[in-house]
């Protein structure tokens, strides 16, 4: 099962768990209801900000919500930083020059240096092989997690 029908899955079963509609989900989240409709027929790959905003509503880790864990771990999670201000923080954290995390997310160099100066945000399969890549989980590369 690939990355988008697990998320549609997870997703579904959670919106059944708390019993709300797509409708429903749309409107607290503040996302179009269309959206919510095809990521759960895997037409849709969600945006970062629209994964971190259904994470913080199911009060769950986006790596759960995206199938790369089994298990729910839910917590308190932090504010996610701006993806430029947590490159830094990964920078420090994994004691790396700035060329390991381009390559990791198989990106060119001038992609990378966009997202670094806050020109453009990584997409989530970028997010998924920074994380994959540095055996951590996508949580932490957001800067949602501390481990």
């Amino acid at each position: 099962m690939d990355n988008l029908s697990k998320f549609a899955e997870t997703l579904d079963s959670l919106m059944f768990e708390q019993e709300i509609t797509v409708t429903q989900l749309a409107n607290k989240i503040g996302l179009d209801s269309s959206t919510i409709s095809r990521a759960l027929h895997s037409q849709f790959t969600p945006s970062v900000g629209t994964l971190i905003k259904l994470a913080d509503y199911f009060n769950c880790t986006t790596d759960f919500l995206l199938g790369r864990e089994h298990e729910n771990y839910s917590s308190k999670f932090q504010k996610c930083p701006l993806f430029s201000e947590q490159l830094v923080r990964l920078k420090k954290y994994f004691e790396c020059p700035w060329w390991q995390f381009y390559k990791t997310a198989h990106i060119s160099a001038s992609r990378f240096y966009e997202w670094k100066n806050g020109k453009r945000e990584p997409t989530l399969d970028n997010i998924i092989a920074l994380a994959d890549g540095f055996d951590v989980s996508v949580d932490f590369i957001l800067g949602r997690s501390a481990s």
